[in-house]
Order: structure tokens, then sequence, then C-alpha cells
């Protein structure tokens, strides 16, 4: 797999002047660092690059080919790569059993091919690998994705959808969220979700993976790797209904098998389910970077709004989390920024303590209590960004929940602007954002569920 991952040199037939296949070759040169050998028998060079009429032609070892010509010419240019001793191939061209028999024909020809010279293919029908901070773009998606920056993280995202990958990674920026290796894996027809899901749990550089799949034709493997994982794992299933079915095998030629009893047997091998993209990238990114929850799971909720204490508190209770009891210390070193009318209780309500003594200055110090209290475990914020210019102190917040060892998130609401820089802030410091409340607890509680699950035996 480390050709896939890391190649020193790199060949892809298919490559032109226009379209697809001139968007990966600018997608390569946007980072990545080894060789580049852009294959058509009809260019001298490609972007500034020499361009070379077939494999044969190249006149140094290749890593990895990533291959874009039409179906029905792959099995050819496999067999070409069998002759150069390319033993990863990377098949991004669509066309094969995802469109029925016909396709299904070409596809077990080059399986067949790559079988008998000992090759591993990625794909068909698939986006392939996007390496963010590793800025390797193996990936014809247009290069406006990541124009504007996309955030680097250590979460590894396995989707077998194609487009889905490279639209959810704007939408994951767009959140304040950071991903790693964005793999597309397309029909699978050799390297899977088990080959990569090994491969990510041994990873130095991913802290967690989320999976969407249609199928999973290894169950067995993945359970058994899920059993022994240290890394959070969070499955997104689709094909779950018969429609649902139906469109997964023309879409990746997906039998999606017995859902029910799948999910369940994932589950009780430490597995969260998820239910849709955003929730499967924060389950799993909650879980990386919380620390080690207490079964208690006491949690303290700090808000601007007693309403929206209330709402967290329900939803608390409605995942079995407990709100916490908060100590005596802790009420008096309170009291001391709340008015004297003011009564302290958890939920806190700073809202009247922030019309005394400011925002920023009631938040950071209400933080700094509460995260001392011996009775808390998680704390909770609700966090209104654009009341002021100035945003909290996360540094310091981060700082102090990483010396007490409890988990911080917040529930962020405000304008475009602010919402925008606060989510960027707290990415670069390791702390959860989210837009609904709903969504925070969930995290929370699937982070308590984790932790509880990392030492058992199944």
């Amino acid at each position: 797999m480390k050709a896939f991952f890391n190649p020193t040199s790199i060949a892809v037939v298919g490559a032109s002047t226009r379209k697809i296949g001139n968007q990966i070759i600018k997608n390569l040169l946007y980072g990545y660092k080894g060789k580049i050998y852009p294959i058509n028998p009809n260019h001298q060079e490609i972007e500034g690059i020499p361009c070379f009429s077939s494999l044969d032609d190249i006149p140094n070892p290749v890593d990895l080919a990533i291959i874009l010509v039409p179906a029905p010419a792959t099995p050819s240019v496999l067999e070409a790569c069998a002759r150069k001793g390319i033993y990863s191939v990377m098949i991004e061209s669509a066309g094969f059993a995802e469109v029925g028999e016909e396709g299904k024909a070409i596809q077990d020809r080059c399986m067949a091919i790559a079988k008998v010279a000992g090759i591993r293919v990625w794909g068909p029908n698939c986006m392939g690998l996007v390496d963010i901070p590793g800025k390797r773009y193996l990936t014809f998606m247009h290069p406006s994705v990541y124009v504007d920056g996309l955030l680097p993280g250590r979460i590894a995202l396995v989707v077998q959808s194609g487009m889905l990958s490279g639209i959810f990674l704007t939408e994951m920026t767009r959140l304040g969220m950071g991903l790693g290796k964005v793999c597309s894996i397309g029909n699978k027809s050799d390297v899977d979700e088990c080959d990569i899901l090994e491969y990510m749990l041994g990873d130095p550089e991913t802290d967690a993976v989320a999976l969407y799949l249609e199928s999973m034709p290894r169950g067995r493997v993945f359970v058994e790797l899920a059993k022994k994982a240290t890394k959070p794992i969070v499955v997104l299933k689709g094909g779950k209904s018969k429609s649902g079915a139906r469109a997964a095998m023309s879409h990746t030629s997906s039998l999606s098998g017995d859902s029910r009893l799948l999910e369940s047997v994932l589950k009780m091998s430490g597995v969260t389910m998820a239910n849709d993209f955003n929730q499967m990238v924060q389950l799993a990114g909650a879980m990386a970077s919380t620390p080690a929850i207490p079964p208690e799971c006491r949690t303290a909720i700090l808000t601007f709004s007693g309403g929206a204490g209330i709402l967290t508190c329900d939803m608390l209770e409605k995942q079995k989390l407990n709100v916490a009891q908060l100590s005596e210390r802790t009420r008096s070193a309170l009291k001391r920024i709340f008015p004297d009318w003011m009564p302290v209780n958890n939920p806190v309500d700073l809202y009247p303590a922030i019309e005394v003594n400011g925002y920023p200055s009631v938040f950071n110090q209400a933080c700094d209590i509460v995260l001392d209290d011996p009775n808390v475990d998680v704390m909770v914020l609700h966090y209104l960004a654009g009341v002021e210019d100035q945003i909290m102190d996360l540094a310091a917040l981060k700082k102090k929940s990483d010396k007490t060892g409890k988990a911080v998130l917040f529930w962020l609401v405000g304008t475009e602007e602010m919402t925008r820089k606060f989510r960027h802030e707290a990415q670069i410091h390791g702390i959860p954002v989210y837009s609904e409340i709903s969504r925070a607890v969930e995290c929370i509680s699937a982070a308590a569920r984790f932790q509880r699950m990392k030492g058992r035996t199944i």
C-alpha cells in the first residue's frame, strides 16, 4: 500500500492538455515532489513536463500508474504496467462493472491480468487519493477545490463514491474540520476498505478513520481489524433500503447484503455508526480529539442562553449522560464574577455576568474555574461569535483542558465571518466545534462509548 500513499514516481496514462486528463497533472504539480510521467502519444509535453508515447518509453522505474483511458483500453495498459514492472495501479476511469455485463467483463479481464502480474489495483470508477497535509492530489477533481485552501487534519476518510470525496472536502473546510488522507475506492475490484483501514490504523499521521461504504464484501476481515483497533472507526452505510441497494448496484456495482445484521456486528466490534456525512466525520473527530472520559461523563454547560442550557440538559439525559453537580468551591468562584442577585447552577448561565464584566473576560474566567472542578469531566461551551471582534483565548483554553484532562467542545452561533474565524482557530488547537447542540451531545456520547470499549475483549 505504500506505493499508493507515498509514491516516488507516477505515470499518468491518459494525461492531456484538456479536461480531466489535464486536471490530474495540475493537481500533481500543486504539491507532489516525485517524478511525473504524462503518457499520451499525441503530445510532446503537458504543463511543461515531457510527455511519453507509452509506459515502455519511460527510461526510469515507476512506482504508481494512474489510468484515465476509456475502459476498453485499460486491459492493454495493465499489460504495459506488467512489462514495465509497475505493481501499483489506480484506475480512475469509469465504464466497468457499474455499467453492466459488458463493463463487468472488462473489469474481470483487468483483474485477471493484474493477478498474474502481481499488480494491486485501486478502483476502477474512483477519484483516487488526496493527502491534504502532504499536498498530494492523486485525483482528477477540479483544482478549484483546494485553491482557497483545505484544512489539514488527522482524520482519514474512505468513500466508495467518487464525486462525494471532492465535494466533501470543501464542505468539511467550511465547517472548520481538517482532514488528512481522503480515499475514493470506487468499485473495489482489488484494493478495498479493509486494505486501507489496515494501513490507516498503522499510519502515524492518522488519529481516526471515517468510511462511507455501499458494501463490505470482506466483512469478517473488517470486524477483526475493528476489534484490534486502538483508533476510532466510524462507518456510514449506504444501500440500507431496497431503493438504496438498487442505486448502489448501478453506482459502484455493490451488493449491500444484510445491513441490519452487519450494523449490529460492527457496533459489537467497537465501530461507531453514523447517519449522515457530516455526522460521520464529526464523530470521528470528536473521538480522536477527546481525552479519556470517565463512564459518568459528568458534563458542565456554560451558556449565554438559559433556554439553550435547558435543551442541552435534555439532550444529555436522552443520551444517558450526566449533568455535573458543581462543587461548592466552583460555585463560590463563579459567584465572584456573577451579579449579587444571580444564583450559580449548572447549566451556568453567563449572560448576566457578561452584562456586568464583558464577554471574553467572563468566558475565559468561567472556563478556568469550571475546568478545575473535580466533579466535571466534560465542558460544553455555548458561544456567540461576532458580539466582539476579539475571539476568546482558545490556546489558553486548550492548554488548560489538556492539563486537567477534561474534554472541551463548543456549540457555535454568530456572524458568518466571525464563526468562520472561530472555527479555523479552534481547529488549529484541536477543539471540536458544532453548529447544532444535538450533534455536540451525540459526539460526547460516542467519545464516551469508545473510551469504555477500548479495553474490552469481544
